[in-house]
This record gives C-alpha cells, structure tokens and sequence, in this order.
C-alpha cells in the first residue's frame, strides 16, 4: 500500500461542480476561460494568447527578488527570478493563506503541484517557472491563528499564537507573532518523536518563528527552506510597489463597479441554475474591493441610490474618494476572493493556477471578469491530494481488510466493516445471505397477490420495506454489542477514524504538514512529488515511513 489513487469523486464533501470539472470538463467548459486542466493544448493556447508587459515584467521580477532575498532564497530560485525575466517565460501560480508553521497540510501539497507542473511544461517546451501566492491581505487572522498536529493515540493537538495586531481587523501580514510562539514551538517539539527529521523541523521552525516576526514573513521563510530546492518563488501580496502595479485594475474596478457587481452576480446564477454552486456570495451592495482605514481591513460596499461606497456599514464615501485612494495610495486597497485571481494575472505571465476545490469554484465566477480587464484567464489546474499512513495506521487497515476510502463512510458502515472480520467472522456474510433470501421470498410473494387481490401490492410493499428497515437495525444492533464487548475494536476504529478522518474533514484540511515532516523528514516532499499526476486529478494514499536517526 505503498500508493493507491482514489477517484476525487469518491471523497468527502466533493461537490458537483468540481467533480465535473476533473471528470465531464464539457459540461463546465463554459463557465471558465480556458481549456480542460488535462489537456496540453490548453497552456500553450493561453501562454500564446499572453501579452505581458516587458515594463510589467521587469518591475515584479526586481521586487520578487528583493522579497525571496530577505526570505533566504536558493540559488534555484534567484535562478528562476531570472527566467522569470525572459519574454517568454510563464508563471504557475499557487498560493494560501499564512497559516501557522505553514498551515494544513494541503499548503504543501499546492506547493508540490504547482513545481510538479512547471515541470511538465518545461519538458514539453514551455518555460514556466512555479510562484507561491502568499494570501498576507487576507484579514482573517483567527483563520490562521491556529493548526493541530497529533498525539500517540491520534487525538488532535491544538497548536496556536494570538499574534500582536496593530488593528481588530488588520491584514495577516501586518500581525507580529506574539512570545506565546516559543512556547507553542516546545508544545510542537514534545509532540514529535526524537531523531534528525524532529531536529531539521525545529530548527528551521525556531529561525523563522520569532517573537516579533511578521506573520507572513515566517511562513515565506519556512516554505523557502521546504521548497527551494525546486526553486519556488514566492510572493508576498502586501507589498506596496505590487500595490503601485496593481493601481490602474484597482480604480478600474472603483469606476465599473455597479458593472462588474452585474457580471458576477449573473455568473452566480448561472452557476446555481445549472446545478452548481457559487462559492461566493454577491448580493446588489458587493464590489472587489477592500479598503484599509485606521489599520483596519474592511470590505467596500455598495451604496444604495447612487454611486458611492459604504465603509464600516455605514459611513458614506464618494467614488471620487475611492478613485484618488486607489490612485494615491494602493497599498490601502486589496481585491476580494473574485478579484484577486486578477491583480495575480496583472502582475505575473500566469499559464496556470494550481487551485482547491473552493477556488476552483470561485474562478467560475472570476472568469466574466478578465475579458473586461485584458487578461487571459489561466488553465485552473486542481492541485493533487493526499491521505498519509502511517506503518500503523496501514496495520490496521491491513487487519480489518479495509481500504482508506472504508473509513470516509459513516460511522455505522466502518464498525460493521471492522466486526465481520474482528469479532464474529462469517456472521455479516450469513445475515446478508438471510437477507437476500427474505427478500427473495417476499419479492416471490408479490406475483401470488397480484393474481389473488392487487389491491394487497401497496401492503406488501409496505411489508417489504419494513423487513429492509428491521434487517438494517439488527445489523446495527449486532455491530454494537460487538463493539461493547471489544475495547480493540473500538480502540482501532477510534484510531483510524482520528488518523484519516479527524473531526470529519480530510487529513489534508485537519492536520499540519510539520506533523508529518517532523516524522518522515523533509525526505517526504521528495516521495511525494513522483505521485503527483498533471494529466488527471487524483487523491492518492501513500504510506510513509519514520525517519531513521
């Protein structure tokens, strides 16, 4: 079980439009601007349909390399910075938000996807290099504030930092980490087992969370250690010369707002009426933007009979505010999840986006907006997934006969699963058997009372429903006094359940990439890259095992 793909279709909460997007693109090609993720047409239509200033391109590139400069930049990356100044050199964008000691798992993943695919489009001719998005506007610090990794017995282990913030409602970028974070950092380390890979993970963890040290600028210089090998550049979004280039989308989008709020609000519907959803909402009063005031980040909204804008609820500004703050002073003003997609593909040559689910959804809804703003959507490439056993973990798996996916299903369907092979061995096989053969016989009965007096078919058909139902509820009831009579079984099921399911969300989503790395090495991100598909989309399991040393 050293791999296995699973079909995204197949996991959690998997929603209709990005299951149809990685497997009927057809039915949703209209809702995006360019071709099917899995189709190498599709990069080398938007790269040649790409426009990107030399002016543009010089100006990002000289602030990009101050930026991974003063993260502790590779040469591989001041490598790529330089690529990035070549014409015809194209961008894979990934990014996320700054979460603590880089956030949930999937924050890795991303990275690995987007390197994964600048890859395969190098070896297929394209120059493109692979740029991390560090979301440091987002002000939702509580959001970030916060990651878990796992005790022995796999219960989740709340890491945190209320950060220091210079306003309620400040970016993350602007957040300084509080002297709580050393503190967090020894919890981290008790939880890991001891040898090198612990080590190598403190280490570098200690070097760039320190109290008083910018929230993004810890995570840039954690993820340049893990990623510059492959010469990941990153991006820090609050800086105030990208703000400078950014300035002429941002008055755009001021002067065109009711229009903008139009377009996407009819996308929205569009989406719903087809059977999809619209990750964001947009109501009459939405516009693209957000504002700084005093510190604090606030959404511009919208004023109802007339042109102007509301800030903080109800404090009226006029466009012509607005404007002259976009115009003068951009570095107060950031776009909003439609929007951002945008600014990203003004600034960057971007070829592809290396997205999750709910992005995915979102640039379904950004798509009417890059026609009106001279900007080519990129290919939106859904990033790999991954599940990680352990050897232990994969022994029970191995045990009960059960697959990753089994533990996804409810609670009821995993311990019957787990009690037919670890309790009473052939007992669920014979209770399916009697089952099917009450059924048999009922279903048999069914032609003797329609010849007999039809009006009994609805009874009977009642009667048989019931039968199902009783049948469903001894099952359950036998898998529960199996369990009550088996502290293993139940001490196997609470183990895999917290392992690949924790708190009801995937592992990707509920448990931190140091977890893993403080365990396995950094040697994990090397394992993990191969698996990665750029043809199709996959959740993979994968078994790693313990560093040694």
């Amino acid at each position: 079980m050293d791999s296995h793909c699973i079909p995204q279709a197949r996991l959690p909460k998997t929603t209709a439009l990005y299951h149809d997007y990685i497997e009927r693109f057809e039915r949703v090609a209209g809702f995006y601007g360019a071709g099917s993720p899995f189709d190498p047409a599709s990069f080398r239509e938007v790269a040649a349909g790409l426009d990107h200033p030399a002016s543009m391109r010089a100006q990002v590139v000289r602030i990009l390399t101050r930026q991974n400069q003063s993260f502790g930049a590779s040469a591989e990356t001041l490598e790529n910075l330089s690529l990035l100044g070549n014409p015809d050199t194209v961008a894979v964008v990934t990014g996320q938000q700054v979460g603590l000691f880089s956030g949930p798992a999937f924050t890795l993943y991303k990275a690995l996807s987007a390197v994964k695919l600048a890859r395969r489009l190098r070896d297929e001719g394209l120059a493109a290099v692979p740029i991390f998005w560090l979301a440091t506007e987002d002000h939702d610090l509580e959001e970030v504030a916060s990651t878990a990794v796992l005790d022995d017995d796999y219960r989740l282990v709340s890491l945190s930092d209320p950060g220091v913030r210079p306003a309620p409602h400040s970016s993350v970028g602007h957040v300084r980490l509080s002297d709580q974070v050393t503190a967090t950092l020894d919890r981290l380390e008790a939880s890991l087992p001891g040898g090198a890979a612990r080590e190598q993970l403190l280490a570098d963890l200690r070097t760039a969370y320190v109290p008083g040290a910018g929230w993004g600028e810890a995570f840039a210089r954690f993820l340049a250690r893990l990623f510059g090998r492959w010469g990941v550049i990153l991006l820090d979004a609050l800086d105030p010369d990208l703000h400078e280039l950014a300035a002429t989308f941002y008055v755009k989008a001021v002067t065109g707002a009711r229009e903008f709020n139009s377009r996407v609000r009819v996308r929205s519907q569009a989406l719903v009426r087809a059977g999809y959803h619209a990750q964001v909402h947009v109501d009459d009063e939405s516009s693209l933007l957000f504002a700084c005031r005093e510190g604090n980040r606030t959404a511009l909204r919208l004023a109802s009979g007339g042109g102007d804008f509301v800030l903080d609820g109800n404090d009226r500004v006029s466009a012509e505010e607005v404007r002259h703050l976009a115009e003068n002073d951009p570095v107060r003003i950031s776009p909003n999840a439609i929007f951002r997609p945008i600014i990203q593909d003004r600034l960057l040559p971007t070829v592809a986006s290396v997205v999750g689910p709910a992005e995915l959804a979102y640039h379904a809804q950004s798509a009417v907006l890059y026609p009106a703003f001279g900007r080519p959507q990129p290919v939106i490439a859904p990033r790999t997934s991954f599940t990680l056993l352990d050897p232990r973990s994969e022994r029970i798996l191995r045990t009960y006969r059960l697959r990753v996916e089994d533990v996804w299903h409810p609670e009821d369907g995993l311990r019957r699963e787990m009690a037919a092979v670890g309790f009473a061995e052939g007992w669920q096989q014979r209770l399916d058997e009697s089952e099917h053969e009450i059924m048999r016989v009922l279903d048999a009965m069914r032609n003797d009372i329609s010849a007999i007096d039809p009006t009994l078919l609805d009874a009977s058909e009642r009667a048989r429903r019931r039968t199902a139902y009783q049948f469903e509820r001894l099952k359950g009831k036998i898998t529960r006094a199996a369990f009550a009579r088996s502290e293993i079984l139940r001490h196997h099921e609470e183990a895999l359940r917290s392992f690949l399911l924790p708190h009801n969300e995937l592992q990707e989503r509920s448990v931190s990439g140091v977890y893993f790395l403080g365990r396995a090495g950094y040697e994990l991100l090397e394992e993990l890259l191969p698996l990665i598909s750029t043809d199709s989309a996959c959740h993979h399991t994968f078994r790693f095992q313990y560093a040694v040393g």
